[in-house]
């Protein structure tokens, strides 16, 4: 398989037929309670970004012979330093408030399953530079499902988009938890649907 099919696979995967979100279902605590409009959803997909990747990146380093359970533990302090540069500068500069309104949400994105398991059991049997593009593809897609959620929750909740009237209803319990689960499970269920019907007609082709 050459560099190009790589590329297109891993972007596929990443991004579509194991999406993180809407397709494998993981990390969604964070997006079923705080991420209730496109801002706070832009703030989640920052941190996660950012965490993720350079602690997938630097972990690459730490060597196979060490044991699993503190191989795991030495990912999730990675984690927690990279995390301080991000939480320094949110909270010192114009995003402060909406950083805050995430709450405990985003440092929760330091155990997030892309580190502590997918490392393990995908990412580190690739080749660096494969795994690379895997592991960015994943953050990609973990990033845009969470931003088109946040974007639909906050029309459905509001009606609104930036304060025009786009909808003639408005549903403002989606803005809870148990709403945020609702309407995830709903566009979950949707997206693996189209895969579905989509990478099920090309997988035969």
């Amino acid at each position: 398989m050459n560099e190009k099919m790589f590329f297109r696979d891993a972007e596929r995967e990443g991004m579509l037929t194991r999406n993180p979100l809407f397709a494998s279902g993981v990390i969604i605590a964070p997006a079923a309670a705080a991420c209730t409009d496109f801002y706070s959803a832009a703030i989640l997909s920052a941190v996660f970004t950012a965490v993720t990747f350079v602690t997938v990146a630097i972990c690459r380093f730490v060597p196979r012979k060490i044991v699993y359970t503190v191989r795991i533990i030495l990912y999730t302090l990675v984690a927690s330093l990279v995390y301080v540069p991000i939480h320094l500068f949110f909270t010192s500069g114009d995003l402060a408030e909406m950083y805050y309104a995430v709450g405990i949400y985003a440092p929760l994105l330091i155990t997030n399953s892309l580190i502590t398991l997918r490392t393990e059991t995908k990412f580190y049997r690739l080749s660096t530079s494969y795994m690379l593009k895997l592991a960015a593809f994943y953050v990609m897609g973990y990033d845009l499902a969470l931003l088109s959620f946040g974007g639909i929750r906050g029309i459905l909740t509001k009606g609104t988009v930036m304060g025009v009237k786009v909808l003639p209803f408005s549903i403002p319990a989606l803005s809870n938890l148990f709403g945020g689960f609702i309407l995830l499970a709903v566009i979950s269920a949707l997206f693996r649907w189209i895969l579905q019907i989509v990478y099920g007609t090309y997988g035969k082709s």
